[in-house]
């Protein structure tokens, strides 16, 4: 399906990154606290503080093609990615940190005349016949910035043992967005969080608003 390969190549090549134990193209970038590649990221307004009210997202990230904002977590780093909208990157906990949990967000604009089913449906055939020991864990729907989506957890074992990748699917303007969440198993549950804030934050500028 020559559609969900062009969709999953990026989130391929991120997972060969991890699993050599690099952060991203070009380690010694600056995180995201600067502007890479046409990529907006600022400050998200009236912030404050807000201890205890769970993941803190600390800037805004705007990919410029597509008009897409996220929040990006504190102290992570974003990567603009050829052919996704961006990758970002949890800091190194220590030396003993070898996996790094991440987000990748991609857009399809060349799936045809995508619907959220078909979208979900054709992910998760692209997903188990690149990991076939792939299994769907938990899924459900989701409301962000309006429109409605899917979010499903799945299980696989990579190149440095068993893994989780939390999934948000939605479809916007005849573009399915995916936000692939990765983390090791035995971090997901203290990450998940994290991922489920960013794909909270998702919006678009006014510029691409329906």
């Amino acid at each position: 399906m020559r559609r969900s390969v062009c969709l999953l190549w990026p989130l391929a090549a991120l997972l060969l990154l991890l699993a050599a134990g690099c952060a991203a193209p070009g380690t010694d970038a600056p995180p995201a606290a600067g502007n890479r590649a046409g990529a907006g990221l600022a400050e998200p307004p009236g912030e404050g503080d807000a201890e205890g009210q769970g993941p803190q997202l600390t800037l805004t990230y705007t990919h410029p093609e597509t008009g897409l904002t996220l929040g990006v977590p504190e102290g992570w780093f974003a990567y603009p990615v050829e052919d996704a909208v961006v990758a970002m990157i949890s800091p190194a906990k220590g030396e003993e940190d070898f996996f790094r949990e991440n987000l990748l967000v991609t857009a399809d604009d060349q799936f045809p005349d995508p619907t959220l089913e078909t979208y979900v449906e054709a992910l998760e055939d692209e997903v188990r016949r690149r990991y076939p020991d792939t299994e769907t864990l938990e899924s459900g729907d989701i409301t962000v910035a309006g429109i409605e989506g899917r979010w499903l957890v799945d299980r696989f074992t990579g190149p440095k043992g068993e893994a989780r990748v939390y999934r948000v699917v939605l479809v916007r303007d005849g573009v399915a967005y995916v936000l692939h969440g990765t983390a090791p198993v035995w971090t997901f549950d203290a990450y998940r969080p994290v991922f489920e804030a960013v794909a909270q934050s998702a919006a678009w500028t006014a510029e691409t608003s329906p």
